[in-house]
């Protein structure tokens, strides 16, 4: 008696090296699209967003196809099983379909994330209170690196509703206010003129209209709030270089005895205090008149 049956040996043979054909082809297909992608994206830096979710969706389409035409070269016998598989699809479909709501729904977002592009990968962007720079986006989710190098797995379907803050699209300059406050009795003309030229010499500001400039916003309790307004490439840049401003132009204030206020607060006595406490200094400015 035979343990195995040849001809079911040979047809598992033919499968496994179908599928190990089916890998070594979609490594090179893979390898092809991705140098073919990257002279696309260097004509065409904006579309690698799109280029990136497209060639992922082909290697999976390629893969499947691959590994089914495999599986019926190997096994013919599963032919006669497809009429009824497809019959009983009809009623799985309807199930899976409710079950799995939430994947099919980020998948279909994924899809409209890669074609309508609200942000690309690469972008500098805010989601929920984090800032991050978009690192991937796939069949049901994005990734999100954020700045202090955390990821943020966010599903696709989520950003179908959510609001999302992008700092690249179309332009990645952004403005950059530092705001000072200085004490009533300083120079104002003089505060103003070195937080301009505090920013015109910083390297990464970006001139443009009247930016630089420096206005006077408000009164406060314990002096005069004035507003810097410069320009940066992005993001990043714009934060790294508020913190840079901020310390020099403490720098500048110090060397020019322009002074930053401490808080000050003045105090309104009750006339019966007041009275009181001024016949008990008048009553211990006699008792040391006395002692003399």
């Amino acid at each position: 008696m035979q343990l195995f049956d040849p001809s079911q040996v040979w047809a598992f043979l033919v499968f496994l090296i179908g599928l190990i054909a089916t890998f070594i082809f979609v490594s090179i297909l893979n390898f092809l699209l991705k140098k073919y992608i990257c002279r696309l994206v260097t004509r065409e830096p904006r579309l690698v967003t799109t280029y990136t979710f497209l060639s992922r969706v082909v290697l999976v389409a390629v893969a499947l196809l691959c590994v089914s035409s495999a599986a019926f070269v190997a096994f013919p016998q599963v032919g006669g099983l497809v009429s009824s598989i497809f019959v009983a699809a009809g009623f799985a479909s309807i199930v899976i379909g409710l079950a799995a709501q939430s994947s099919l729904s980020n998948i279909i977002s994924g899809v409209m994330l890669a074609s309508s592009q609200p942000f690309r990968i690469g972008d500098a962007v805010m989601f929920r209170g984090d800032f991050g720079f978009i690192e991937d986006i796939r069949l049901m989710h994005t990734v999100i690196r954020t700045w202090d190098n955390r990821r943020l797995v966010v599903p696709n379907a989520i950003f179908q509703t959510e609001v999302i803050v992008n700092y690249t699209r179309d332009d990645a300059t952004m403005l950059v206010p530092v705001f000072v406050q200085v004490s009533y009795e300083s120079d104002l003309d003089k505060a103003m003129e070195i937080m301009v030229d505090v920013a015109k010499r910083h390297p990464e500001c970006l001139p443009i209209g009247d930016l630089p400039n420096a206005v006077a916003m408000e009164f406060a309790d314990s002096g005069i709030n004035l507003r810097l307004l410069s320009r940066a490439k992005d993001q990043p840049t714009a934060f790294t270089m508020a913190r840079d401003l901020l310390r020099q132009i403490k720098k500048e204030f110090d060397a020019n005895g322009i002074e930053i206020p401490y808080p000050r607060r003045y105090l309104v006595m009750d006339r019966r205090i007041e009275d009181q406490l001024s016949k008990l200094v008048n009553a211990l400015h006699e008792v040391l008149r006395k002692n003399r």
